[in-house]
């Protein structure tokens, strides 16, 4: 599954949900996220400008190929970082600098880009922006 066919797919099953039913999928899709050694949690791997601790660690693989890992104190954060992370793992760095329309679409579909929490206003687009950020970074 592409990445833009994966975020359609969970687009259309967040799209109708109340807000509680959102922050509660959001939690399940958290919850499914593998632990990320405390090692990784450096300030170079802080997503800058969110509210709660939130880290993406990118690997790039011999393939060309991306693998994200991520983690967050925030259990909203943690769910975007899973949706984000299942989107674009196994992907090259030139499919997700070249994501922008699809995963606004998907943001605009889904509501996150105007969060369902003040304090955590943008933090789907911050982490999916320092995403691409340490992809095109090596």
């Amino acid at each position: 599954m592409t990445p833009k066919d994966y975020l359609e797919t969970i687009a259309e099953d967040l799209a109708d949900l109340t807000r509680e039913e959102k922050l509660l999928t959001l939690r399940d899709y958290g919850e499914q996220l593998p632990p990320m050694d405390d090692t990784l949690k450096t300030e170079e791997n802080m997503v800058p400008g969110c509210a709660s601790a939130t880290y993406i660690v990118c690997h790039h693989n011999p393939d060309g190929t991306l693998h994200f890992i991520g983690d967050s104190q925030s259990f909203i954060s943690k769910g975007y970082i899973y949706v984000l992370t299942q989107a674009f793992n196994g992907c090259t760095p030139q499919e997700l600098a070249n994501s922008q329309d699809y995963v606004q679409a998907f943001a605009e579909k889904t509501g996150v880009r105007l969060s369902m929490i003040a304090s955590r206003a943008n933090v789907f687009e911050r982490i999916y922006h320092f995403m691409q950020m340490k992809a095109l970074a090596q």
